[in-house]
């Protein structure tokens, strides 16, 4: 029997993070020589859902792990320890790739619990996994099955507890794939057992998606009256995106003795944008500085390219208010707002990145426009100028100028809004017969 728990990711780089930690925890069991369970807690996180904080040495963060292990709910055993994770620059910290470990418990009976708790040092965020703990039959000839979609080959002692058979094998705690990232997922299980020794094994690996079979691989085994470990590559470059099911079964000719290990593992559409509006990343963060406060950007810089579209990504899923459609309104709004003003307000370049761009994707249409030319008592010549007034939004007053007749009007007078700001000595460019009440 498989445990998991499998705690929805946060949204990366906003600040409507759950209290929650986002960890995924994955259990798989095998038998020692003594036919006990071993028990391995497999748990992952992405670098970007802890809290990184900067010092002399680096960009820092810890994670406390804590277990309790519980005996007809009495403690028999518990501990604690901190990982702590170092990086000398902060896209590591920002990205989505994962920090895995895995905590390993033997246990001779099913009357046992366990409970880990996880908490990031720095925000204190925190989670809870706890799970009853069934054993393997003393006398299975399987264990359940690992999936990683990475091995790699090593011996060295770096990371031994994710040695599988002289290979790293980097457990994937979630079992999701992106379709067209990878081409094969891994399983490795052990069979056979050394207290209760079987000799040819039949072996079939069925993948089922919506109870209709999609893969079968069959192959004839010899124990030799051992316990052997097994790695199998699985190809899914021509799986379609979805849910899959995975059987393990073996048969034992002479005893004719069955059992069968069940899993599943999932693939996801690769994360192809939808929301990328113009060639350049750059006019990218351009446009969400319209919408975001400078605090919010400044990471802009030390993103890959990767991130940066992640970033982009987030913010216009946090501000799709109605997620019970495909269509991302807020999205198709500043779209067509976009379009509007490179209609209406460009001039040398894209009127979306005009003044008068920034506040009509912000806001839309003014409620009331007044047009006309300033006074002809100034020292500058006259000039054409817009008041736009919004009275649904808090009464937001602007006033453009046109000061080189090429149609690239200047915001230099606001109202109400603190994310603009107006030009000291109105006057010295109105004149000094400027009507003042057309701002009101």
């Amino acid at each position: 029997m498989k445990y998991f728990l499998l705690i929805i990711f946060a949204l990366v780089f906003s600040s409507l993070f759950s209290d929650q930690l986002p960890i995924v925890v994955d259990t798989n069991r095998f038998l020692d020589d003594a036919s006990n369970t071993i028990f391995d807690f497999n748990y992952q996180l992405a670098y970007n859902s802890l809290q990184f904080e900067k010092d002399v040495s680096g960009f820092k963060a810890g994670l406390k792990v804590e277990y309790t292990i519980l005996k007809d709910e009495e403690i028999v055993s518990q501990g604690d320890f901190i990982s702590k994770l170092i990086f000398p620059n902060q896209e590591m910290t920002r990205s989505g790739k994962l920090y895995r470990d895995k905590i390993s418990v033997t246990l001779p009976s099913s009357s046992y619990s366990m409970k880990i708790s996880f908490t990031d040092i720095n925000s204190s965020q925190s989670t809870t996994w706890s799970q009853n703990l069934t054993i393997l039959r003393r006398d299975t000839f399987l264990s359940d099955l690992e999936f990683s979609s990475n091995i790699v080959a090593d011996t060295t002692e770096y990371l031994d507890k994710f040695h599988r058979d002289g290979q790293l094998f980097f457990v994937s705690s979630n079992h999701i794939y992106s379709k067209g990232t990878i081409d094969s997922l891994y399983l490795y299980y052990e069979l056979g057992n050394k207290q209760f020794p079987v000799g040819e094994l039949f072996e079939k690996i069925t993948i089922f998606k919506d109870d209709d079979t999609v893969g079968v691989v069959t192959r004839d085994l010899n124990c030799h009256g051992a316990k052997l470990s097994q790695q199998r590559k699985i190809d899914i470059s021509e799986l379609k995106a979805g849910y899959y099911n995975i059987n393990v079964e073996l048969h034992d000719p002479i005893s004719n003795a069955s059992i069968v290990s069940k899993d599943y593992f999932s693939i996801k559409q690769s994360n192809i944008s939808n929301y990328r509006l113009f060639i350049e990343l750059e006019d990218e963060i351009t446009l969400l500085k319209y919408f975001l406060p400078s605090t919010k950007t400044k990471i802009w810089k030390e993103l890959s390219v990767e991130g940066k579209q992640q970033f982009i990504d987030k913010f216009w899923e946090i501000n799709n208010e109605d997620t019970s459609t495909k269509r991302n309104e807020f999205f198709e709004l500043t779209k067509t707002r976009i379009q509007y003003c490179n209609e209406h307000f460009s001039y040398f370049k894209d009127g979306w990145n005009t003044d008068r761009g920034r506040i009509y994707i912000k806001y839309g249409k003014p409620d009331d426009i007044v047009v006309g030319d300033t006074g002809i008592q100034t020292k500058y010549p006259q000039k054409r100028f817009e008041i736009w007034k919004y009275r649904i939004h808090n009464s937001l007053t602007y006033l453009f100028l046109d000061f080189s007749d090429t149609n690239n009007h200047k915001l230099i007078f606001s109202e109400n809004d603190p994310h603009e700001s107006s030009l000291p000595q109105l006057e010295a460019y109105l004149g000094e017969d400027f009507d003042m009440g057309l701002l009101n």
